[in-house]
């Protein structure tokens, strides 16, 4: 009866850390989409000083989380992320905006896919 209670409170403690994982990703990925979608939007109407604020913003935000998110999911996700958002600030320091709103839409797109990749799913699951 023992083994029943322990097999038990392990999956409760592994649902719990799932449903935490699956948070975490879906937060962060939301802002991180909003940042960058900012740091674009502002790029479009030639305001280079507030996309490069918001492109740093993308970059320091990315990495606090990165961290974290590692714990979650597989690490080659979040590098190619982590490399995409890491050129924005000097592409829109050195006024390559059309790079700067590929780059932009490139790493926005990385994030959306990372969210659907850890939500729960039959396509994921399968």
């Amino acid at each position: 009866m023992k083994r029943v209670w322990a097999s038990a409170i392990i999956f409760v403690f592994l649902v719990v850390i799932c449903v935490i994982g699956t948070n975490t990703t879906k937060k962060v990925s939301a802002q991180m989409a909003q940042t960058v979608t900012t740091a674009k939007e502002a790029a479009a109407k030639g305001d280079m000083d507030t996309a490069l604020k918001f492109s740093r913003k993308a970059s320091s935000d990315w990495r606090d989380s990165h961290e974290y998110l590692c714990t979650f999911m597989p690490h080659n996700q979040l590098e190619s992320i982590d490399q995409t958002l890491s050129v924005l600030p000097m592409l829109c320091y050195y006024g390559a905006t059309d790079q700067f709103e590929a780059e932009c839409e490139r790493g926005i797109t990385q994030i959306m896919y990372l969210n659907e990749s850890q939500l729960p799913s039959i396509a994921n699951i399968l």
